[in-house]
């Protein structure tokens, strides 16, 4: 079912166009982010379904109801900024129960409903605490609960953990997808982080200049991605352009000024522009079969060593255990590629 639609979104400031024809829908309960780099498109579109920003064209449907020039209080839509927002001059409990002051709830209900938000995230005993009171992490679960406690259709998240150090940024998104997969609530996420992305969606939505290149699960996107940029920004992998040409017989797929990786059978015909190696899953060893590559550098990562290789002119990103030994840089060495490890794909706009 049906409960988030958002068609053909188009958002233009002058000359430049922030958002170029944005079409995604959500379920009921669904967690979809909204994925891509710095002004790409995703804040945009989470403003203009909140109604902060008009789209110049295009519908936002909410539950069969048309939200197009409707002011953000009447969209029943929960929003957690980035900034947090919260009042400075209010207790925790004042700043979430405002939106039920702006909406002329009753004084006991009021309280009823504060308490059961701040419950909800762990705060009950810091409702007559002042925002300058709290960490960051007690701050983001304050806007968590003032979104929620006006039980919206919806939740918008706008990158909310980014303020936040990595140990607690980690916890938080647990947290965060916990709850909303608690309560059942369709949450809209935007974010450009790709682990953040890959752990708490049901589905993702890579953005680029405005457009929603490709919407699927983590895993799909992960495993098969259908454009260039998708598995460059998702990390991890080395994305080399290419062409395909005959070989005795077979076909190759020739790097750009480097080897030919051969091509199984029926891949050819889809004209593939570039290969996918994801860097987990490539081995080197010293001799044996294998490309062979050059050893550039590498860097000590933790869990495991980055080692950055070079096959003619074309580098190719390899992620080793940490307890291996890093190969000495200018070592000649082989790069093994197992099944599963690389994928062809067509995408002749991308370098």
């Amino acid at each position: 079912m049906t409960d988030l639609a958002i068609r053909s979104l188009r958002k233009t400031y002058g000359r430049t166009v922030a958002l170029d024809d944005v079409s995604i829908t959500l379920a009921k309960g669904e967690f979809v982010s909204l994925l891509g780099p710095s002004g790409c498109g995703k804040t945009t579109t989470l403003r203009s379904v909140a109604g902060f920003v008009e789209p110049d064209t295009g519908e936002i449907v909410l539950g069969g109801k048309s939200l197009v020039g409707l002011p953000p209080y009447e969209r029943d839509i929960g929003v957690v900024f980035q900034s947090y927002a919260l009042f400075p001059h209010m207790t925790v409990a004042a700043n979430v129960g405002f939106g039920l002051k702006m909406r002329d709830v009753s004084r006991a209900e009021t309280a009823a409903r504060v308490a059961a938000a701040l419950d909800l995230v762990s705060l009950a005993r810091l409702s007559e605490r002042y925002p300058s009171e709290l960490s960051g992490g007690q701050q983001q679960r304050v806007a968590l609960a003032r979104a929620l406690v006006i039980e919206p259709e919806v939740l918008l998240l706008d990158e909310p953990l980014s303020n936040l150090d990595a140990t607690l940024r980690s916890e938080m998104r647990d947290e965060i997808k916990a709850l909303t997969d608690r309560i059942g609530m369709t949450t809209l996420f935007v974010t450009h982080d790709q682990a953040e992305a890959l752990a708490m969606s049901d589905r993702v939505a890579v953005m680029r200049d405005g457009r929603i290149l490709e919407v699927a699960s983590p895993e799909r996107l992960t495993e098969l991605p259908g454009t260039a940029f998708t598995a460059r920004f998702l990390g991890g992998r080395s994305v080399l352009p290419g062409r395909v040409e005959s070989d005795d017989g077979g076909w190759i797929f020739r790097l750009e000024g480097g080897p030919g990786l051969l091509l199984p059978p029926g891949i050819a015909e889809t004209s593939p522009t570039h290969v996918v190696l994801r860097a987990n899953r490539l081995g080197l060893s010293e001799d044996g079969e294998g490309l062979p590559v050059r050893v550039e550098r590498a860097v000590f990562l933790g869990e495991t060593r980055q080692v950055d290789v070079r096959a003619g002119t074309a580098e190719v990103r390899v992620h080793l255990p940490s307890e291996r030994a890093a190969p000495p840089v200018g070592a000649n060495l082989r790069l093994t590629i197992p099944d599963g490890a690389l994928r062809f794909i067509h995408d002749p706009s991308a370098p």
